[in-house]
This record gives structure tokens, sequence and C-alpha cells, in this order.
């Protein structure tokens, strides 16, 4: 095949501008190193006078500028979105690197511990066991175990390795199990926080929520939980009891998962009849919607826990039911925008 005339001299201007490219991109990566020394060096200045690692606001404001900035350059805006959260990201995770010498033992080696392991170990020494290892010394005990007597029972046998610790739960039920565990932690001398990491095994956790729900003997448990998760990048959320904890969660999580489920289903039924890969025809949202799915079934034991534990999934579940019948009876009216807006 014969190459069109000019051909070597347009080959040469690409690999030119291709080094070019080559160029910048070498600048731009020695200035991103030299930001994040720069970041580190903000991060230890802040130990120094006391200051909270993370400023949201600060983040924010750097964000906007990098936005404003970028826009104005061409780049789109969610590009551009993109771009300064990962920049701001990996400073904020440079400041924070081994920032607190806080002991954390997170006891139960399934997804949640193993996530939380991770989230936590880049801020503070934390250490990932199961109930049939021996409890280390430590500040903090994370129980990512399952809502039961054996629980418990595990609390009680290292009663004495609590004394003076700060022990949380990580249950997505708290209704059942909140006042035992804060009736042993009067009696065995141990300051009680109960937590529920809203993620599960999923890749990155900067910016997901953490719930903590105080108990009587949480003291100074609280501040330090807050500081400690949002050094790790989380978002806590403090809720005042463990019944309105429930109460949430039965909507956001009993409701959310039957109908992830009931689709899931749907979908499935719908391939077999008309022989049809439902992925391969899937719309950009459904995809979405797929991949939320896909990390249910992952994880089925524990939304099976769920609606079974906490006591007011079924009365979510007849709210989704009755919200259902209303949207199908609005759209055979033609009343689904009226309906919707109302």
């Amino acid at each position: 095949m014969r190459r069109p005339l000019g051909w070597l001299k347009v080959s040469s201007v690409l690999w030119q501008l291709r080094k070019e490219i080559d160029t910048v991109d070498d600048e731009i990566i020695r200035l991103l190193a030299k930001r994040l020394s720069i970041a580190e060096a903000i991060g230890d200045v802040k130990r120094k006078l006391g200051i909270p690692p993370v400023d949201r606001e600060r983040e924010e404001e750097v964000i906007g500028r990098w936005v404003n900035g970028l826009v104005e350059a061409g780049f789109d805006e969610a590009s551009a979105r993109g771009i300064a959260e990962l920049v701001v990201r990996a400073a904020t995770k440079r400041q924070t690197r081994n920032l607190y010498s806080v002991r954390v033992t997170v006891v139960g080696s399934g997804r949640l511990g193993k996530v939380l392991k991770g989230v936590l170990s880049p801020v503070t020494p934390t250490t990932l066991i199961s109930m049939r290892d021996e409890l280390p010394n430590s500040d903090v005990v994370i129980l990512t175990t399952r809502p039961t007597e054996e629980t418990i029972n595990y609390i009680r046998v290292h009663g004495d390795k609590l004394r003076g610790r700060v022990l949380m739960d990580a249950f997505s039920v708290k209704s059942r199990m909140f006042k035992v565990i804060e009736e042993e932690s009067r009696e065995l001398g141990f300051r009680y926080l109960s937590i529920h990491p809203l993620f599960g095994n999923v890749a990155d956790t900067w910016g997901e929520a953490v719930i903590l729900i105080p108990s009587v003997t949480s003291r100074d448990s609280l501040p330090m939980a807050m500081q400690l998760f949002e050094a790790a990048g989380l978002k806590p959320v403090i809720i005042s009891d463990p019944e309105m904890h429930d109460k949430v969660m039965a909507y956001v999580q009993a409701a959310h998962h039957l109908t992830l489920l009931a689709l899931y289903m749907m979908l499935r039924d719908a391939g077999k009849l008309g022989n049809v890969n439902i992925g391969a025809v899937a719309t950009h949202s459904l995809r979405y919607t797929m991949r939320a799915i896909e990390r249910v079934l992952e994880q089925i034991d524990v939304v099976e826990e769920i609606q079974e534990m906490n006591p007011y999934a079924g009365e979510a579940r007849g709210e989704l039911i009755k919200y259902i019948n209303i949207v199908n009876s609005a759209v055979s009216r033609g009343e689904l925008s009226k309906v919707i807006e109302g």
C-alpha cells in the first residue's frame, strides 16, 4: 500500500507534537509531586498547631478554583471536577498518612473487616483479627462480627482487655444489641460507640458516610472517632439513638435492597423469555443500577440479616409496595407527572 504524498512530513509533525505532550506530562508530574510535598508540610504544621487534619471547607474552595480554571482552559465541567477532586484527595491522603498513633483492632475477617482495615491503616496502626485470635492491646476495638450472643460472650470474655478502651460495633441493625452492649460497657468499664459504615466492598471509600451513634458511656470517644474517620476520608453522620437508626435504615437499606432484587429477578426472567442479553441492551442508567445490583448480590447474607433483624423492615417493605401501586395507578390514568410533582 502506497503512502499518501507528504506522509513523512505529517508523521514528523505528529512525532514532534507527541514529544511536546510528553514534556508537558513530565512537568505536570513534577509539579504534582511538589504539591504533595507541600501538602505533607502543611500536615506537619497542622499537627504542631493541633489543627484538625481535614478541612472540608478549604477542600471545596480549592476544588472550585481548579474547576473554574480548567473550564476556562477548555475542559468540560465533569472532567474538570474529576481532576480537581483527585488532586485534592491525594493531598489530603498525604497529610493524614500515619497521622495518629491510636491502636485499632478490627475483629472479624469478613468483607467489612477487611475494608475497614484498608480504610484506617493509612491513618493509624490497624490490625485485623478473627474472633479466634488473641485480642492484642488496643485503644479501639471494632467488631465487624454478626450481632449474636457469640459476640456478646466475646465482649465478656475480653472484659479485662476492653476496660478503659473504646469498643465499637459495626452492625447494620442496632436496636437489638445496642442496649445490651451499652450495659456491658457500664459493667466492664469500656467506652461504647456504635458505628455503621454505609459502604461495602467498594473500590474507593473516599467520601463515603459512616454513622456514629453515641451511648451513655461514649464520652470523648465520639470526637476521637470523628477525627479518625474524617482523616480516613469518610464523612461521619451522627444519629442520636439506635431506634432512629433502624427506622431510617429500614428505608435506606431494607426497601432499597428489595427494589434492586425485584428488578434483578424481573430482568433475569425477561432475558430468558426473549433470549436477549439484557446487559448488551442496557441504557446508561440501567448499567449503573446493575452495578448496584451486583454489589447487593455479593452480600446477600447481609441483605437477609437486615430484612430479618431490622424491626422496621416489614413496615418499609409495605410502604414500598404502596408507592409502587400509587405510581402504577398514576401511569394508567396518565397522571404520572402530577403525582410525582405533588
